[in-house]
């Protein structure tokens, strides 16, 4: 599938998320990108009295109030995701001990939550908490209100009992909007599909590939995608772009100054949209044909940067 098509495919399957049955949608979401099993495990009864009886044994480590089980509307195992699944698309996938960590197999839950929004801490609290009943790694899914967060927990050995698990960092993919999912978002979830992780990172293993989930989502290497990026686009349009000579009369440093300054104030200017300081329709094209009278008319009008870019700038 065309990366195209396939980031197209994961905005529709976000979208889908405005519907009801949320281990359909989920279910859904996964095989979008690529996580394909029949080991699907649901609860007869979605609830967390459900999940309580079916996972949690007495005594347990499971803190419900750190867990906010109270907020819980909704809550499925969606799927376990096992070396033999991999193994049919991968001969040469192999479970094995990797830098003092043992992973075979992984689960998959969907949690519906009660409130319209939720921090990074209350999310990474449950996200440990549902990771302390399982000695293999559970991803978390999380709904409430319109958006979406996916939740990976980092693990390793104990290293004075190797039959337990030291639970470490929690990463969130956070506030996927089901109503306009961001590009942003969709390139993330892109990163992560099957393929893509496997034509990347060329995993073997539960290790790797869990790895190769946490190197896409690391902050760094997020931000060294993003610069990366912009540099590549800053030298193409170095030798596309051209500014009036009124005042710098030399082209290349002309140039080179008006694309840096352009450069800061179109992320200034995403940065107050992404803040919601300024309207959405500004940057809607069919809303500015309609306000604007030149703006789909002609290309080289001078409308838009008047009317709107010259006044946040």
């Amino acid at each position: 599938m065309l990366g195209a098509e396939l980031k197209q495919n994961i905005k529709q399957a976000i979208e889908s998320f405005s519907k009801e049955n949320l281990t359909e949608k989920s279910l859904n979401l996964f095989q979008v990108l690529g996580y394909k099993t029949k080991r699907q495990f649901h609860l007869s009864n979605p609830t967390f009295s459900e999940f309580k009886e079916c996972y949690i044994e007495s005594p347990s480590a499971f803190n419900e109030k750190k867990a906010l089980v109270s907020e819980w509307n909704y809550v499925d195992l969606l799927f376990q995701l096992s070396e033999e699944e991999i193994h049919n698309q991968l001969s040469f996938f192999s479970t094995e001990k990797v830098d003092n960590t043992i992973i075979e197999s992984y689960l998959f839950f969907v949690i519906g939550l009660t409130k319209p929004q939720y921090t990074r801490t209350e999310l990474s609290q449950i996200t440990r908490e549902v990771n302390k009943l399982f000695k293999m790694p559970a991803m978390l899914l999380f709904k409430y209100g319109n958006n979406l967060t996916l939740s990976i927990i980092d693990r390793r050995l104990n290293e004075k009992d190797e039959s337990k698990d030291v639970l470490k960092k929690v990463t969130l993919i956070k506030d996927i909007d089901i109503n306009k999912p961001h590009r942003g978002h969709i390139e993330i979830l892109f990163d992560l599909s099957f393929d893509e992780l496997l034509r990347i990172h060329n995993f073997t293993n539960f290790v790797d590939l869990h790895n190769a989930w946490k190197k896409t989502l690391d902050t760094k290497e997020l931000n060294k995608k993003f610069y990366k990026e912009l540099s590549n686009w800053y030298f193409w349009a170095m030798d596309n772009v051209s500014f009036p000579d009124d005042i710098e009369k030399s082209k290349n440093i002309r140039n080179a100054t008006s694309l840096i300054r352009l450069i800061t104030r179109i992320i200034f200017i995403w940065f107050i949209k992404e803040k919601d300081l300024i309207p959405e329709n500004l940057f809607d094209c069919k809303e500015l044909g309609r306000i604007l009278k030149e703006f789909l008319k002609n290309r080289k009008s001078k409308s838009y940067y008047m009317a709107i870019l010259q006044n946040l700038f």
